[in-house]
């Protein structure tokens, strides 16, 4: 009887076991899916005004090796980054941290884009209000479009 019994036991315990690593495998890829956020480019330009476009030329971050533009809300600039986020929606990661001095950046109202050699993070305020920020592996030449005159 006792034999039988601790057999039950285990068959019981077996199933628990079962479920549990069901459950833990839906929460982990629940949380996987989760730091995975699309951009929404209508969202993000909905109360753009001009943008300060800022480039530092080389290693050095001082004002003789920095140029400076303004670049129109309107302008062909600023539709191809419209482009190039309608074509890059996805793969963007949420971040919270600060980030480095980049190598081009673009500053709005509520928008922010820092181009670094081998990504970019965007930064905008969502519709409802809350600050955003996502990082995403890219290579800077995909925004020659933002340097080029």
């Amino acid at each position: 009887m006792t034999v039988v019994w601790q057999t039950i036991k285990k068959v019981e315990v077996q199933k628990y076991m079962e479920i549990i690593k069901c459950i833990i495998g839906i929460f982990l890829f629940s949380v996987i899916v989760s730091c995975r956020q699309d951009i929404k480019p209508d969202e993000i330009f909905k109360r753009a005004n001009d943008f300060k476009l800022t480039i530092h030329l080389g290693d050095k971050y001082t004002s003789d090796s920095t140029i400076i533009k303004i670049v129109n809300k309107n302008s062909l600039k600023i539709n191809k980054l419209k482009d190039w986020l309608t074509n890059n929606l996805h793969g963007w990661e949420s971040s919270i941290v600060s980030w480095a001095t980049p190598e081009i950046s673009l500053i709005g109202t509520d928008f922010r884009l820092l181009i670094y050699k081998d990504g970019a993070v965007i930064g905008f305020t969502d519709r409802k209000g809350k600050a955003k920020q996502y990082t995403k592996k890219v290579d800077k030449s995909e925004f020659n479009f933002l340097i080029e005159e």
